[in-house]
């Protein structure tokens, strides 16, 4: 077996100063009935509200919840309510603040090294031409204009699970944040990354939906996100509505 070392963090005595990668994307498509307008499905049609999105209008105890949780394949449409309830159970930022590192820091459901939050989380709404980036700030998605075709990308991943009906979940983390406030910061960036992506597990399970992680980083396709270089695969993974 090889193992390859990623060293042991430490915090730098003088934090560097960083610019964070600039996104080319659209304004703000709320989810529901929030801020701006609920994001349109491809027919035009809106999304009834927690329509076949298996929403429990009261949650299990957690207890019940760990010992319930698997990975379930086969997935149905999931309606924008239940993604709203998703990205408010795992990533939605509740309190922000300044720092000396160039950006923002934030409190988030998931923790993160140095309240950092390095991982972006880019969507593809299955039939929707262009992939889209959550916006823990605004609490929506934001359309993306990149060199990505997501066509080519779907079928890349439904090449790992057939997931044709299921909302497809890109993992893309912005490593030089962490490495700001840290030396030796890589092992920062995987830990942030799997421990947001348990809680995407246990939150699909609260809202019972199948939540089913892919065993790839998503590179190629993340460093094509932004036409600049700086973001790197680090998991995907597919949520729907049970079958």
């Amino acid at each position: 077996m090889t193992w390859t070392s990623l060293g042991n963090p430490r915090l730098r005595a003088e934090p560097r100063q960083y610019t964070p990668v600039s996104w080319e994307e659209g304004p703000l498509l709320a989810f529901s009935t929030g801020s701006g307008s609920p994001v349109p499905r491809p027919d035009g049609q809106q999304d009834q509200e927690h329509r076949q999105a298996g929403l429990v209008d009261e949650k299990p105890p957690f207890d019940t919840l760990i010992g319930t949780r698997r990975t379930r394949y086969g997935f149905q449409s999931v309606s924008l309510g239940a993604l709203d309830e998703l990205f408010s159970l795992t990533c939605r930022v509740a309190l922000c603040g300044p720092s000396t590192l160039g950006f923002a820091l934030s409190q988030r459901p998931a923790p993160s090294a140095g309240a950092i939050h390095p991982v972006h989380v880019v969507v593809h709404l299955p039939g929707h031409a262009q992939l889209h980036r959550y916006d823990p700030y605004g609490h929506g998605l934001r359309a993306l204009t990149c060199s990505v075709d997501p066509e080519q990308l779907r079928r890349a991943m439904n090449d790992v699970v057939g997931a044709l009906g299921a909302v497809l979940l890109m993992f893309v983390a912005e490593p030089a944040k962490t490495m700001a406030k840290y030396e030796a910061g890589s092992s920062l960036v995987w830990r942030d990354a799997g421990v947001l992506q348990g809680y995407f597990s246990l939150a699909a399970e609260a809202l019972s939906l199948n939540f089913v992680p892919l065993g790839v980083t998503g590179d190629p396709w993340a460093a094509r996100l932004v036409d600049q270089p700086g973001l790197v695969g680090v998991g995907a993974a597919f949520v729907g509505a049970r079958v």
